[in-house]
């Protein structure tokens, strides 16, 4: 080549990369294909895994006319999101049942310290809480001869207030008062859904402590992303079941380290299970495992015979009475979640197993039809009977830790 033409021939290749520069930039904006052949980005995708296609974390989207602007409320295509619009009811005696900054707050930190991997290179989830519409109060939704009513009076309210545009990358929940007539604590449309409640409102204090708020908040949305009160099944009160989700740990939080989540003020023991935990034989237990070194700083729960009938235990690594006869020994036979039976106890290590896109309710592929389909579908079984006022108050007054044998 002369050497004459070489300068215009670097000018074209600075040019052209220039180009390819530009080009994928606008690509990556607009999730269009690169001008590359071997190139291309699905317009679907979605970097992190939450659900929400990159494109709509980027720029937003509209349905309708209705524009909702997702990195407007904290959106990013590399960092996983979690969104939920909150209504919330104020009582005549003005309690007013929607969380306080402070739990609002907790919650974001609890998704905060997920130990998820984002495309980003850091862990956690942030999830987007927003407070939104103060709505007529009522003293109950549903009644409590009628199971399905409660839903017919949550999409009344939430017909009025919820955009149908937000339904594609929105959870809806409201804090009411009750429903069903009772004094459950919350309630999730299905395992998983898009809808939930927490209802506080007949406990002690009127809409319940901050930490009574807190934890029913993360084990609602938790049924939800597809959680169970058994972690591998709906078997509550297991032992080795270190999560919000179990009834021992929903209103108090989890042992470790010597403090409860509630005394100690700290909300990152309203965890979902973050380890793997092994399988406890109800008819084959070995009292001088415990839970094995696995769970070291974790202290747990289980029921045995005699008073008061549930127990707590310091440190579930070490050795654990079981069947309460003051000896530890291999091959003991004992119901320790109280259900009545002798099974395999099997838990879940809870943040791998977390369904973003609510079974396919939520996303670009979700529509009005598959939605009305699953809110018709009747009420699981394990969501008949969620923790009550007077259960929370009798598991919270017998946590003292025993300490085990060495």
């Amino acid at each position: 080549m002369p050497v004459s033409l070489r300068p215009h021939l670097l000018l074209l290749i600075l040019a052209w990369l220039s180009l390819m520069s530009v080009n994928t930039v606008l690509a990556a904006e607009l999730d269009l294909p690169l001008l590359v052949p071997s190139i291309a980005t699905p317009p679907g995708r979605d970097s992190d895994g939450d659900g929400l296609p990159d494109v709509w974390e980027r720029n937003g989207y509209t349905v309708d006319g209705v524009f909702v602007d997702l990195p407007g409320m904290g959106a990013d295509p590399r960092h996983k999101d979690l969104f939920v619009w909150m209504d919330y009811m104020v009582r005549p005696d003005a309690t007013n049942l929607a969380p306080s900054q402070a739990v609002i707050d907790n919650i974001k930190a609890v998704f905060a310290n997920a130990p998820v991997a984002n495309p980003d290179g850091t862990t956690g989830i942030s999830i987007h809480p927003l407070l939104k519409f103060q709505v007529p109060f009522a003293e109950t939704l549903g009644s409590a001869d009628d199971e399905n009513k409660v839903w017919i009076d949550f999409d009344a309210v939430k017909a009025l207030h919820f955009p149908a545009a937000y339904a594609k990358s929105f959870r809806y929940m409201i804090w009411a008062n009750s429903y069903d007539e009772s004094s459950s604590s919350g309630l999730a449309r299905g395992i998983p859904a898009t809808d939930f409640l927490v209802t506080l409102g007949l406990w002690e204090p009127a809409g319940g402590t901050d930490w009574a708020r807190l934890g029913t908040f993360v084990h609602e949305l938790g049924h939800c992303l597809g959680l169970t009160h058994g972690g591998s099944d709906h078997d509550n009160y297991k032992p080795n079941y270190l999560s919000v989700m179990n009834y021992f740990f929903q209103i108090t939080g989890l042992y470790k380290n010597g403090v409860w989540g509630d005394t100690s003020q700290n909300p990152l023991l309203f965890d979902y299970q973050r380890l793997d935990t092994p399988p406890l034989d109800e008819n084959n237990l070995n009292e001088l495992a415990g839970l094995g070194s696995g769970v070291t700083g974790y202290g747990t729960k289980y029921y045995g015979p005699g008073s008061p009938g549930e127990y707590a235990v310091a440190d579930a690594s070490g050795s654990i009475d079981w069947n309460r006869d003051s000896v530890y020994e291999t091959d003991v036979a004992a119901d320790i979640n109280g259900d009545g039976v002798r099974n395999q106890l099997i838990a879940q290590n809870n943040w791998p197993h977390i369904d973003y896109n609510a079974g396919g309710l939520l996303g670009p592929a979700s529509t009005p039809a598959a939605r009305a389909q699953a809110d018709a579908a009747p009420r699981p079984d394990a969501l008949r009977h969620e923790l009550d006022f007077a259960t929370s108050r009798k598991i919270a007054n017998t946590r003292g830790a025993d300490t085990p044998a060495n």
